[in-house]
């Protein structure tokens, strides 16, 4: 811009289209204008594409505008007579450059100011036919440019009119003048970009930055929270339920069986099992009279995969851990096996698990609670009173389980001594089992990290908060067995060359990474708990530090875990023919995929366990809350809270040491947002 503007009128674009205003004075590269509305405005240069000749007195700020909203409607009443199209025929052959007046001049038979800020306008609107060249001059796009810039303007013209139209139906149903309709393309299309935008972000994929602008048109803005809002219109419509779980959708996660699946499954549940599985496998042969397999849950467990019997043997015990074998009637290759290992494992949520397998299977069939005669993989292990391990055998069996026991209804048992339950003789021999093979376990060398978890149930939309203690006996002997079957598996996977996948844990950088805290104390158990490093797949047995095991590779939970179904597969392979069906190359890749599909479910379970969690805590505003000091950062404390186990921190508290007892005020939660404030008493 050049000489003295003061007065004229200058066109920018703007995300909303063309704005005009009146030039006030020019400080490179800024320009102060006047706008229609008689405001003051400051725009860049590089933003302002036309200068009008046209000039507007400046004593009158409100005169000047609405000199200026003249001139702009002069503009737009001409603005449809500027073909750009005609007027690139024109010239398209000769390849030189053109004015903005040169081609008002061909547009019309007497241009004027408007005529010339007219075809300026239309010039910056739309470069399908003209390339900007600088300094107000423009050239002819070659045709085959013309033609691919046409078919690029049709394409984002349809796009925005399936924009306009998902917008149209989506203010219907908001402004409840009509019904949500599912089936319709334009609802469907527009719930699908606004549920990419509340999942993965505006940073997301092209269906989320279509969100982003369907977000705009539906509310008149974006802003940063724009995945909130997104996620809030998405309730409104009905599309989510408030308490939705984002990671379902963010790993694409499948809920419901396919019918084809189901159809097998039902096929499944209702055949005996094959001739190959049923040859060698004979019926546990528990006494008469004697207390027989019992499985230790939680009383909500629907999938029983576990249970322990106790068996003599001679001055040692024989303990068998019995796990249920789905791979004795899922085939691997099969429509079930697949969905398995598409699926990896089950989901756990708060409001209700997702199956690995479908649950006419792993609740009912092959869950060892679904009858007499389930069939199991019988890892026995034969051990000396102090935990030594003097033999062991695996082999697939039927058994019958006995008797379902909580691990609350356990540690009662355990309290007392003079108890008269049936099982109160093998639960206490399975302690002291459990208590020595614990003791091997940190004579070689493992660091057991004992830290209570709360679990959270949610029972009619409420949350139901429950602390696990750590030092429950009946939980730590399940743990020390489960452990003691994974771990000799994993021995007799090794000497027999059975190619299989184990977990291997390095030590921490730090020796004594807790050093100073209390053993034991919350403080001390976070502190450790940072300090491990990630398990890691091997195929060759190799140390587990926090284990303090070699050679642990997973064989417990085949019914929701499809790492240790094709374990169970291995070993089976192995045991009828001398030899396992997958090589290590094929397993390692297994392995491989399901890990990153599990690392996907943990991270959900997590994103939905905490977000549960702070729903109930949001019933606490206003109330105190006790908890330990766990770390400190800067001025703030990390407070471990006694009813939730979460870790947060509390401003002020920066002097507070580590393991000390503080009390805090709930400020702020809000559990979609993963937001809480806490406060100083």
């Amino acid at each position: 811009m050049a000489g003295s503007e003061a007065g004229r009128i200058a066109f920018v674009r703007t995300q909303k289209g063309v704005a005009a205003g009146v030039i006030v004075e020019r400080v490179p590269p800024r320009v102060a204008v006047l706008t229609e509305t008689a405001a003051r405005e400051t725009w860049t240069e590089d933003k302002v594409f036309w200068v009008a000749e046209a000039r507007v007195p400046l004593h009158a700020a409100r005169a000047a505008a609405e000199s200026l909203i003249g001139f702009r409607e002069r503009v737009e009443e001409v603005l449809p007579l500027v073909d750009l199209s005609a007027l690139w025929d024109v010239v398209a052959a000769d390849g030189g450059r053109h004015s903005v007046g040169d081609l008002a001049d061909l547009a019309f038979p007497a241009p004027g100011p408007e005529h010339r800020a007219a075809v300026a306008w239309a010039l910056a609107l739309d470069e399908t036919h003209f390339k900007p060249l600088g300094a107000g001059a423009f050239t002819a796009h070659s045709r085959e440019a013309v033609e691919a810039a046409t078919r690029r303007k049709s394409r984002e013209d349809q796009e925005k009119d399936r924009l306009n139209r998902s917008a149209e139906r989506l203010t219907g149903v908001l402004d409840c003048t009509e019904t949500f309709d599912a089936t319709d393309t334009a609802t469907r299309q527009g719930v699908t970009w606004l549920k990419a935008l509340a999942v993965f972000g505006a940073e997301g994929d092209k269906d989320a930055k279509r969100g982003l602008e369907l977000l705009e048109v539906l509310t008149g803005g974006t802003g940063g929270d724009a995945p909130e809002r997104a996620f809030d219109l998405l309730v409104r419509l009905g599309a989510f339920h408030e308490d939705e779980v984002l990671g379902v959708h963010r790993f694409r996660l499948r809920r419901e069986f396919p019918e084809e699946v189901l159809g097998e499954a039902a096929r499944i549940e209702a055949a005996p099992l094959s001739a190959v599985e049923q040859a060698d496998r004979e019926p546990l042969a528990v006494p008469f009279g004697a207390c027989g397999p019992i499985a230790i849950d939680d009383p909500w467990t629907s999938d029983v995969d576990d249970a322990l019997w106790v068996e003599a043997s001679g001055h040692d015990v024989r303990v068998h851990v019995l796990i249920a074998d789905p791979s004795a009637a899922v085939a691997l290759d099969g429509l079930v096996g697949r969905e398995g290992a598409m699926r990896a494992a089950s989901l756990y949520l708060p409001t209700g698990k997702v199956p690995m397998l479908p649950p006419g299977l792993s609740e009912g069939v092959l869950s060892l609670d679904g009858g007499a005669d389930r069939p199991v993989m019988d890892f026995a292990c034969t051990l000396s009173s102090d935990g030594l391990v003097t033999g062991f055998r695996v082999a697939p069996v039927y058994a019958t389980l006995d008797r379902r026991m909580t691990y609350d209804a356990v540690d009662a048992v355990l309290a007392d001594p003079a108890s008269a339950d049936p099982a109160a003789g093998a639960l206490r021999t399975l302690r002291d089992l459990a208590t020595a093979l614990r003791k091997r376990r940190v004579d070689a060398g493992a660091m057991i990290v004992d830290r209570d978890d709360v679990s959270v149930r949610v029972v009619d939309g409420v949350p139901m908060l429950k602390r696990q203690a750590a030092d429950s006996p009946a939980r730590r002997l399940v743990m020390e067995f489960m452990v003691l079957a994974c771990s000799q598996a994993g021995r007799f996977a090794r000497d027999n060359g059975i190619p299989l996948v184990y977990r291997k844990q390095s030590p921490p950088e730090d020796k004594d990474p807790a050093a100073g805290l209390p053993f034991g104390s919350k403080a001390w158990a976070y502190k450790m708990l940072r300090s491990l490093k990630r398990a890691e797949l091997s195929t060759t047995p190799e140390p587990h530090w926090g284990l303090g095991v070699t050679g642990y590779t997973q064989v417990t939970s085949p019914l929701r875990r499809f790492q240790d179904f094709l374990a169970h597969v291995q070993l089976k392979g192995f045991l009828r023919e001398r030899r396992a069906p997958l090589d290590t190359d094929r397993i390692l890749r297994a392995f491989g995929d399901l890990e990153t599909q599990a690392d996907a479910l943990l991270t959900t379970e997590r994103e939905a366990k905490r977000y549960w969690i702070l729903k109930w805590l949001a019933r606490s505003i206003g109330r105190e809350v006790e908890g330990e000091v766990v770390a400190i950062q800067g001025s703030r404390a990390l407070v471990e809270l006694d009813e939730t186990a979460l870790v947060l921190p509390v401003p002020g508290l920066g002097h507070v040491a580590p393991g000390s007892r503080v009390r805090a005020r709930v400020r702020e939660v809000d559990p979609r947002r993963d937001r809480v404030t806490l406060g100083q008493v």
